[in-house]
């Protein structure tokens, strides 16, 4: 009788551990498969911004971005650079130095305050009109054509055409300004 008892408690005690052995063991593949998903699905995200104005619908990736939102973005960094008075420049260029690379932030800013200092002095402001944004998404360049004007006090100086070519460098959802020159047109 014992000998009876002792064998049915070894076999439920048997069916329970292969009980708990399947559900461990499809535990264990469900979470296989979490991670090849999770590995499949990776760079495949995209980010929604929503830059200070909209002008059309844009993405970003992890590692790409749409060539509306460079164009948007380019278009709201040219804004901030060149639509300056004496008065709003630093705001404009401090909101404009958050968008640059941690390695060329000392020289944009020397370069900015620079700017900043000539306004002052000529109690000048500048204005820029956009004419045209060319962008390249692949290597992150957007050149903007466009009329800068400058007032020096109540004087109107005459528009110039200009293009500037933006560099960016996009990292970790992240687009920050490499460069920003004026190019020389030739005529």
């Amino acid at each position: 009788m014992k000998y009876l008892l002792q064998q049915t408690r070894l076999q439920h005690l048997i069916q329970h551990r292969n009980g708990y052995l399947l559900l461990a063991s499809g535990s264990i593949l469900l979470n296989v498969l979490l991670v090849i998903l999770v590995f499949s699905m990776m760079g495949r995200e995209r980010i929604v911004l929503v830059p200070p104005e909209i002008q059309k619908p844009f993405w970003v990736t992890s590692s790409k971005v749409s060539p509306e939102y460079l164009t948007e973005m380019v278009i709201f960094l040219n804004s901030l650079n060149f639509n300056v008075t004496p008065s709003n420049a630093q705001q404009q260029h401090t909101v404009l130095l958050r968008y640059v690379d941690p390695v060329y932030y000392s020289s944009v800013k020397t370069k900015l305050i620079e700017m900043e200092d000539k306004l002052k002095k000529d109690h000048g402001s500048l204005s820029f009109q956009t004419a045209h944004v060319k962008v390249d998404t692949n290597q992150l360049i957007a050149e903007v054509t466009g009329d800068l004007h400058y007032s020096i006090g109540d004087i109107q100086l005459p528009p110039q055409r200009v293009v500037f070519k933006w560099g960016f460098y996009y990292s970790q959802g992240r687009l920050r300004i490499i460069t920003f020159p004026e190019i020389k047109q030739h005529a």
